[in-house]
């Protein structure tokens, strides 16, 4: 007698399996590195710091327009990564947590070379490098999802 198995088309491999928990991983931390310093600069007693929750969360309100790009500035550093976080976690089988990822990188690199500019502290630039890596290691897992898929 004959046996005979299922074999579920969709089912990712161990390299998609390593390189979605990898990224699930690296946007944990960039979401625990929103507690970090992204912005310093000189005020009037001294020297301060800004993480990004506290760009997104004022204390004295949004009552100028600097304050208003802020606000965004600290939304797209720490809900990207949030959403990127739980896109790569969840997504077993589609291709969007790549699209998310590579969208979250982008976005995030953007925003820390543009927005926060010449005032950068040490964590824009440990969350920088990670968006580096994980546009990198989005690449290779979308490449590695088309490889699948095309072998069978």
């Amino acid at each position: 007698m004959a046996k005979y198995t299922v074999v579920e088309e969709n089912v990712e491999s161990k390299s998609e399996k390593h390189i979605r928990i990898f990224l699930a991983v690296l946007y944990f931390i960039q979401t625990v590195l929103t507690t970090f310093p992204f912005m310093q600069g000189e005020v009037d007693e001294g020297f301060a710091y800004i993480t990004a929750f506290n760009m997104l969360i004022q204390n004295n309100g949004y009552g100028e327009k600097g304050d208003f790009m802020l606000v965004i500035v600290g939304a797209v550093l720490v809900i990207f990564p949030m959403v990127a976080f739980f896109f790569c976690l969840l997504d077993k089988k589609s291709k969007k947590k790549y699209l998310v990822s590579a969208l979250c990188c982008v976005a995030c690199a953007i925003v820390i070379t543009f927005g926060i500019g010449a005032m950068i502290a040490i964590g824009a630039v440990i969350t920088l490098i990670f968006n580096v890596i994980g546009l990198f290691m989005t690449m290779q897992g979308y490449q590695a999802t088309r490889m699948r898929e095309n072998a069978s």
